[in-house]
């Protein structure tokens, strides 16, 4: 993605929603993963070692890889609005969005391919009157909507969205 010049940084704090599901989740299944590893390598068998082994990669897989493409904060860069992963960052170009707004939080959300509520929500869903939508959110009460020239749209929730708002727009004075 290349290197790019930070103007304005903001966090992606979890609202009380994102903290009790990933809470829950990874206490629930660290929980069964214990307690089914205790069974299986009990037995002493390599079939009970070889379950163990695929629960760690389950855990893995349920636990750790979303984490890693949850958003973790979202910066106004010299170039454009830069969701920061762990893994695999987003570019928004400046040049390339028609609108911002803030909206609020809907029940009408239908996943097509994302974390509901694991680390927030991210990925692809599709919301009643907007369509389809790649959302990158921790905090439901701090949305901000990116529709691009294109008709592809974001939602992301910075911690400050009312001054990630101002600064964007500036920004997009001058691009």
């Amino acid at each position: 993605m290349g290197p790019h010049l930070v103007a304005y940084k903001f966090g992606a704090p979890y609202d009380r929603l994102a903290r009790a599901v990933t809470g829950t989740i990874i206490i629930g299944l660290l929980v069964l993963f214990v307690w089914l590893s205790y069974f299986m390598l009990s037995e002493g068998s390599p079939i009970g070692f070889t379950v163990f082994l695929s629960l760690i990669a389950l855990y893995f897989l349920i636990i750790v890889l979303p984490y890693l493409f949850s958003p973790r904060s979202f910066i106004l860069t010299t170039n454009g609005v830069l969701i920061k992963r762990h893994l695999r960052s987003i570019l928004i170009p400046y040049s390339e969005i028609s609108s911002v707004r803030r909206i609020s939080w809907t029940w009408r959300i239908f996943r097509l391919g994302a974390s509901g509520g694991l680390y927030g929500f991210f990925g692809l869903f599709y919301i009643g009157d907007l369509g389809k939508v790649w959302m990158y959110v921790t905090d439901r009460d701090k949305m901000i909507l990116i529709e691009m020239k294109q008709g592809t749209k974001y939602i992301i929730s910075p911690s400050n969205p009312q001054e990630f708002l101002e600064k964007l727009k500036f920004l997009l004075k001058y691009k």
